[in-house]
């Protein structure tokens, strides 16, 4: 191409330079030393003075044109050359591109490769009872009763079969496979298929349903581990691959990227610090791996977030530092053993903080604390914000929730909280964590109630007597919501009947008259934040201004 332009140059200059012979003497004639050349000169000099304006503009024409030719041949080898340089430019992009592609599919193929031999396909089987006999009172069972059209559904077996499939990786050569909890929760026979082909049993070692994780072993011979990977390592938009039998296809293989980390609070565990990722993941994929372009597991899929039910982008999986640790604390104690602080917490948002005294939209605000509990013993309280926790940010009550359950009980934590807008850190020494079954108000308490207009409720005052009867909390007693106003204030923020007031703003109430008290501190029309306990969980809840400006405080009584 260059040796072409260079030709081409050549060719052109040689024709100027012959255009600008001829275009100089067509104005110089050779001098002679005749009379007739001296004359016509003469005449010419004589005539000189009397040629027309349109001769000179013919002339600057020709001398325009001339400069122009000139400038062209200049400037054509720089465009012959630019052209030629754009097509090599392309043709190398084009090069480069084909063999980044070819890059990216060796390394999407190695990774594969590596993973393939450790993914497993479960099968299992659990008796499911029909839930038309477990819903029926027995005193409807008498056929006098019945209507004949329910007589067959009624006549099912009590028990049926379910089947289900997910996925699983084996995890060491000794017979350990790490899935998710709910792929092998409720099952009585477990299936394992190798991807050799290779069928075995499996049993339980240990469920996490905190986590979604749970280990499974079997006797099956001449397995090959998978290795887990740094999940910390992993950077959102890095590419990631999953493994697993979706819809009941084993070993599909699939690929996208890490679409975000430390998803929390997404509604699926009680310990979520998830990472996203738009790799297809459907169901059959669950408890299956998540892996880096080295083959290494950085993940375990657990769910999805679908309206239609299959992929739609939107994936998760339980980081493997998390999964790491539960299985190494499955293996050696059967369980997992997590570290407590003894909070219940909430997001804040402005209004809320505002309304608590807060001058900071950041962190979580604490809604309660457990008497005697290691944030009791470091001083925290309801209505604090905890902005930070071992050196990290607090942004969500799952991130909170997370960071502490992923330190070892009897670990020191030091915590970041603001009180009255002013910020101080405190330390705690973390507790072991015990699954409670936290008790609900379910009994409706038959005592006089109080009506509290400026609320929009009727309450109940019980004695500590009553509410320990009740199986609760209460050795000072407790405010019990009776009625709630349809469109009043308090049902408009969210309070029901048989909730529990704890407190007004930043006071503790448990009597009518501290209720009152309370209620005197705000002004008119003011929003009005409530510590509310429902079935053992506490939160604080905002009850705004009524809609009628005519609204005006009513003491209870």
């Amino acid at each position: 191409m260059e040796l072409r332009a260079e030709t081409n140059h050549a060719q052109l200059t040689a024709q100027v330079s012959l255009a600008h012979a001829r275009f100089a003497c067509s104005w110089t004639r050779t001098p002679t030393t005749s009379v007739r050349a001296n004359r016509a000169v003469t005449e010419r000099e004589a005539h000189m003075s009397h040629l027309s304006s349109d001769t000179r503009k013919n002339s600057l024409r020709r001398n325009a044109l001339l400069a122009a030719l000139i400038a062209s041949i200049a400037v054509t080898p720089i465009f012959a050359s630019t052209a030629a340089d754009g097509v090599a430019r392309a043709a190398t992009n084009a090069s480069q591109a084909q063999s980044d592609a070819r890059s990216l599919s060796t390394a999407f193929r190695g990774a594969a490769r590596t993973l393939a031999p450790s993914v497993v396909t479960i099968n299992t089987k659990s008796r499911a009872t029909a839930p038309a006999q477990m819903q029926m009172p027995p005193q409807m069972m008498d056929p006098r009763l019945m209507d004949p059209r329910m007589m067959p559904q009624m006549q099912a077996p009590p028990q049926q079969e379910a089947r289900g499939t997910g996925t699983g990786a084996v995890i060491s050569r000794d017979g350990y496979i790490v899935t998710a909890n709910h792929v092998v929760a409720d099952a009585e026979e477990i299936e394992i298929v190798f991807s050799d082909g290779r069928t075995a049993s499996a049993t339980v070692v240990g469920l996490d349903p905190g986590t979604d994780i749970a280990v499974l072993h079997t006797d099956a011979k001449d397995l090959i581990p998978a290795v887990f990977g740094e999940s910390a390592a992993l950077e959102v938009g890095d590419w990631v691959v999953a493994i697993g039998a979706p819809f009941g296809l084993e070993h599909t293989v699939t690929a996208g990227i890490v679409s975000a980390k430390g998803r929390s609070d997404v509604g699926m565990a009680t310990f979520e610090n998830y990472i996203q990722t738009d790799a297809a993941i459907n169901p059959g994929n669950s408890g299956g791996p998540l892996a880096n372009l080295d083959g290494e597991i950085i993940g375990i899929n657990s769910s999805i977030s679908s309206k239609s039910g299959g992929n739609d982008g939107i994936g998760f999986a339980v980081p493997s530092a998390v999964a790491r640790r539960v299985v190494e604390s499955i293996i050696a104690d059967g369980r997992v053993k997590r570290g407590w602080l003894g909070v219940s917490v909430q997001p804040i948002d402005h209004e809320l903080a505002t309304s608590l005294g807060a001058n900071s939209n950041n962190g979580v605000i604490v809604s309660s604390v457990a008497h005697g509990s290691p944030a009791d013993h470091a001083g925290l309280e309801a209505g604090d914000l905890i902005l930070g926790i071992a050196g990290q940010k607090v942004r969500s009550p799952g991130e909170l929730l997370a960071s502490i359950g992923e330190s070892k009980p009897g670990a020191a934590i030091e915590i970041v909280s603001m009180r009255d807008g002013r910020e101080r850190t405190i330390h705690a020494t973390l507790t072991e964590r015990k699954d409670a079954n936290s008790s609900a108000f379910e009994q409706q308490y038959n005592k006089p109630t109080s009506h509290l207009s400026v609320l929009g409720i009727e309450l109940e005052e019980l004695t500590a007597a009553d509410a320990a009867n009740l199986g609760m909390t209460a050795e000072d007693g407790a405010l019990v919501v009776g009625r709630v106003e349809e469109e009043g204030r308090a049902c408009r923020a969210g309070i029901k009947p048989g909730d529990v007031i704890r407190r007004i703003g930043k006071r503790p109430v448990h009597t009518l008259d501290e209720i009152n008290a309370a209620l005197d501190a705000f002004r008119e029309g003011a929003s009005i934040p409530a510590l509310v306990e429902r079935d053992g969980r506490a939160r604080f809840l905002l009850i705004r201004p009524a809609k009628q400006p005519s609204d005006t405080k009513s003491r209870a009584k």
